[in-house]
């Protein structure tokens, strides 16, 4: 039986499935749940041109972290009945996966819940996704959802 889990959720239907299935698991197990999300600034990277042009550096970092505290906010809703908390992660200039990975051994949980896109490509064959890279590197036992 798990005693904590940690579900990883971004804004993606797969991360609202992951987060249905941990919150089942947490209320069936009696576990406490902490509901993480990691602001990445590699994001600005991506659309920098678009961050830049309307907001400096600070206060793009800034509205990444309020975007992930309002997914939060939002998550912690529907864990009525369940001993959830919220936590914020930044990556800052590291891998999404070992942010998630270090927070979930700190935390001593025993699984970890992530939605697992099934995007192909490029970029995927290369990197691998998060969900990927966690399951390699995860002290935890990882669990991989997809959308259902």
């Amino acid at each position: 039986m798990y005693k904590k889990i940690l579900v990883a959720i971004d804004d993606s239907e797969t991360s609202a499935c992951a987060l249905k299935e941990a919150l089942h698991i947490a209320k069936t197990s009696g576990a406490k749940l902490y509901i993480c999300h990691v602001a990445d600034e590699t994001l600005m990277g991506m659309h920098g041109r678009t961050f830049t042009t309307s907001l400096n550096i600070d206060n793009a970092i800034k509205a990444i972290a309020d975007a992930g505290r309002a997914l939060l906010d939002e998550a912690i809703k529907s864990a009525d009945g369940v001993d959830a908390e919220t936590v914020l992660l930044e990556a800052r200039n590291r891998r999404v996966s070992e942010t998630i990975a270090d927070k979930a051994k700190e935390l001593g949980v025993d699984l970890i819940i992530i939605g697992r896109h099934g995007q192909r490509g490029l970029a995927t064959l290369i990197l691998g996704s998060v969900a990927e890279q966690l399951a390699k590197i995860a002290d935890a036992s990882v669990l991989l959802v997809r959308k259902h």
